[in-house]
């Protein structure tokens, strides 16, 4: 049941069938919108995300056998209240969990012959996946930590009211050094100096799994990583080592952490968090400070 039903499980000719179980080419592939867009009577327009939709697809099934009419039937009926997995071959391969929206009508066109149009599939979110989507080159985009007005994009908070405020700044570790300018977004993270115990900073979107690059340095503390408020892993930003044992998080499903590149996969399309949390000196160094990268977001 669920993701392991597939309605398309090869993208070739399929004997139980007698057909080939992909839709027919002209096939729209909608981005869903999750964005509302609020226009300032002064000033520059922003947005902000209101929804958690993912892809949705309109099938066609041209001049199909009667056994693809009762299958699209059956899928139809039985998930109504649950989701099942289509895969997108032509597009990477990657798996899609949803249900059918709309019934899947048909018509007969000719003997033996039968057509369904505008049959709607759309993603459920919070689904669970047989493959998570990872491919972050293709299907990924990057959360700066300043937009492309430089206003910070990620919210930090003080545990104290002592506690020195976190702050957007250029990363020294940057390259090309000649991109390490002021006005390229991608060249900033967000930093504190002095955190203390409990600071931590945050990002929110829609989508599956991300990827954080962190960098070492000898006056960075310890942090550790949440996902939508569970702790995944600790980390000593003095040397970009895994922090393990009694009292530190374990890693995950899905996810990986080698040479400061933190990689979570295993992440159903829905609104996600994702917090770097101070948790003090870094045993490797003795530092306290903390940043937080840019996050890289599969959608």
């Amino acid at each position: 049941m669920a993701e392991s039903d597939i309605l398309n499980p090869t993208r070739a000719w399929w004997r139980d069938i007698n057909d080939n179980p992909n839709p027919s080419y002209g096939t729209p592939r909608r981005t869903s919108n999750n964005n509302a867009l609020v226009r300032t009577r002064l000033g520059a327009p922003y947005t902000r995300e209101t929804l958690n939709q993912g892809f949705g697809f309109e099938f066609y099934f041209i001049d199909r056998p009667w056994t693809t009419m009762l299958r699209l039937q059956h899928f139809y009926q039985q998930f109504k209240g649950g989701y099942f997995t289509y895969v997108d071959w032509d597009g990477g391969g990657r798996h899609h969990v949803g249900r059918f929206t709309t019934a899947p009508n048909a018509t007969q066109t000719a003997n033996g012959k039968y057509t369904v149009q505008s049959l709607v599939f759309e993603e459920v979110p919070g689904a669970r996946m047989l493959q998570y989507p990872a491919d972050f080159f293709n299907w990924s985009r990057t959360i700066n930590i300043v937009d492309d007005f430089l206003n910070p994009a990620v919210s930090g908070y003080p545990a104290l009211s002592t506690t020195p405020a976190w702050v957007a700044q250029l990363n020294p570790a940057y390259v090309p050094a000649a991109m390490r300018v002021g006005t390229n977004p991608a060249a900033y993270e967000f930093y504190n100096s002095g955190p203390a115990v409990g600071d931590y900073a945050q990002i929110q979107y829609i989508g599956w799994g991300f990827q954080m690059q962190f960098r070492a340095d000898n006056t960075f503390g310890q942090v550790v990583v949440y996902v939508d408020g569970v702790a995944a892993i600790a980390i000593d930003l003095g040397n970009l080592a895994q922090l393990t044992g009694s009292g530190y998080p374990t890693m995950p499903t899905g996810m990986t952490f080698a040479g400061g590149l933190l990689t979570h996969t295993h992440m159903p399309l829905d609104m996600h968090r994702v917090k770097v949390m101070a948790n003090g000196a870094a045993p490797s160094h003795g530092g306290v400070g903390c940043i937080f990268p840019p996050v890289k977001v599969i959608v």
